[in-house]
């Protein structure tokens, strides 16, 4: 057979194949092809034909809804990441328009789904879902395992339409190569009808065989390949091998900044989509941003330039304060054996992760930090407080995936694992909400946090006890954690009693400010829980401990 010329541009090849009806989903490797995405968006502009599904719906989602590409949705996170998680008001409205859109995944089970549809099989055994309120009639059932006769929980197969992929380089049949960390294992690639690839460099094959073997994607699987630089802007690329003649750039946060204010507003991001989107193509779109912001890009993804310190001399934050304590906990778990390793979910808990793997670390305690997108081993650079940044990524002993993170590390076979969460709602007993806010309203949805919480690994949770934080009964339930270790807050330290329901192990004060705290602990809980007769007191942070963590987040975007 001969070999196929495969590269086409952009816009020829989502009119080729992409259709109204179709699921599309983009595929995450450490990014998205976010100009797939606005080319789509020019395509489908106000049709509200087209179905998004996938672990992560980040700023190319909210500008497909801004579009009006899109009519339905299927997430496991709805929102924004950087620097942290927090809700896209366009987002929400889609799925609060849309009684069939379901954000209820999480970020293992959609990859398993997407793994069940390019194996075939028409469902996937999971350990997660069940028992939350994540659990929906559709997609979702219980079957009785022929082995030992007990009710299983298992999930649909995912097959989307069109899957795109963007990637450092391919060749002109297709043939596709990936770097880690690879969060999905590239299942939406193999499991998907169609898949696009958009990628940095285009080469002929024999040039791409002369690198050598690399994981990627077959050329077979692939309809369309099309060269695109800058591809996955305002998200970064990851390239960990000179020879193939592309340079990294690293994430455009002040763009990310500014899409996460217009997620907000959606007016505000409709003006942005048509300016920014409608008024461009890829190219044209390059050009704006201008030459030069694009290598600045390149020369921080190498050379990264540490956030402007904000108010240094400011006093502790109420999350400073929980992140101190959760940094001096963790540690201690590290220091008398019982943890090896700690899983950092996003948010104010990877920076207590954060701080304690550097204090073990100077204590000559080896302590491997893992992130969920398939981090394991990675050494935190200071400065830049974004959980996924390329320095991170770079540090690490490994690059595996959400399957490896959420389904081994700290999966139902975990090993002196000690998962750190950071938590929008807690109940009576620890139980997480991450999904739904008053009138049934989405927040973002689980990510990994459901997989983490259903796991075998110790769970801490990083929380300060603002006012509505801490309720007696959740309105949704998104994580029900097993194993909990405890619950670091601003005022206390929260461990389960013999019943399971949460009492006060310790209270944060100095000497002799212990009533005080009891009735901040009162006032914030609606004095719901027991105190234990032997209460451990811990000091508040020293200054020592608030420039560690400050030195991770100078600006505070994360610590307040």
């Amino acid at each position: 057979m001969e070999t196929q010329d495969k590269k086409v541009p952009l816009a020829e090849a989502v009119a080729m194949h992409v259709q109204a009806g179709d699921v599309l989903c983009f595929g995450f490797t450490h990014n998205r092809s976010h100009a797939a995405a606005f080319e789509v968006a020019r395509r489908f502009r106000d049709t509200k034909s087209l179905t998004l599904v996938a672990t992560g719906l980040l700023e190319y989602a909210s500008i497909l809804v801004a579009a009006g590409a899109v009519g339905r949705l299927e997430s496991a996170f709805a929102g924004n990441t950087y620097p942290a998680p927090a809700p896209a008001r366009v987002l929400q409205d889609a799925f609060a328009s849309d009684s069939d859109s379901d954000p209820d995944w999480t970020n293992l089970t959609m990859t398993l789904r997407l793994m069940a549809g390019a194996m075939g099989w028409p469902f996937v055994p999971v350990n997660s879902l069940a028992g939350s309120d994540l659990w929906r009639a559709k997609g979702r059932a219980f079957v009785k395992d022929p082995f030992s006769g007990e009710d299983k929980p298992v999930i649909s197969a995912l097959v989307p339409d069109v899957t795109f992929i963007h990637a450092p380089i391919a060749d002109t049949e297709g043939n596709t190569v990936i770097h880690g960390p690879d969060a999905e294992e590239s299942w939406a690639a193999f499991a998907a009808r169609k898949v696009i690839v958009t990628a940095e460099r285009i080469v002929e094959p024999e040039e791409l065989r002369r690198l050598g073997p690399r994981q990627g994607i077959p050329g077979h699987l692939v309809a369309a390949v099309v060269e695109a630089p800058f591809g996955a802007h305002p998200q970064g690329q990851f390239v960990w091998s000179a020879e193939e003649g592309i340079a990294s750039y690293a994430e455009d946060y002040d763009c990310r900044q500014t899409l996460r204010k217009l997620s907000r507003d959606p007016e505000g991001l409709r003006a942005w989509v048509e300016d920014w989107v409608f008024g461009t193509d890829h190219k044209s779109y390059l050009s704006r941003l201008g030459a030069g912001h694009l290598n600045t890009l390149r020369d921080r993804a190498i050379s990264p330039v540490p956030a402007a310190p904000r108010d240094a001399e400011a006093p502790a934050s109420v999350e400073e304060i929980a992140a101190v304590l959760a940094m001096r906990m963790a540690e201690a778990r590290a220091a008398d054996g019982h943890a090896e390793s700690y899983f950092a979910g996003i948010g104010l808990s990877h920076l207590a992760a954060w701080g304690a793997e550097r204090r073990c670390r100077a204590r000559g305690i080896d302590v491997a930090l893992i992130a969920e997108t398939g981090m394991v081993g990675f050494r935190p650079v200071s400065g830049d407080p974004y959980l996924f940044n390329r320095p991170n990524a770079a540090s690490s002993r490994f690059h595996a995936s959400f399957v490896k993170t959420l389904g081994v590390l700290a999966g139902p076979r975990a090993q002196r694992c000690l998962s750190l969460l950071a938590a929008g709602q807690i109940d009576g007993r620890g139980y997480i909400n991450s999904s739904r806010a008053a009138e049934d309203r989405l927040i973002v949805g689980s990510g990994g946090a459901n997989d983490l919480a259903g796991g075998a690994s110790e769970v801490m949770v990083v929380m300060p006890l603002k006012p509505g934080r801490f309720v007696p009964r959740l309105p949704f339930t998104t994580s029900p954690i097993r194993h909990l270790f405890g619950i670091a807050t601003d005022l206390a330290w929260l461990e389960r009693g013999s019943d399971g329901a949460l009492e006060v192990a310790g209270i944060v004060a100095h000497p002799g400010a212990e009533a005080e705290t009891r009735a901040a602990i009162d006032a914030a809980t609606g004095g719901a829980l027991l105190y234990r007769p032997n209460l451990t007191r811990h000091d508040p942070p020293t200054t020592e401990e608030i420039e560690l963590l400050r030195g991770f987040d100078p600006a505070r975007a994360i610590l307040g």
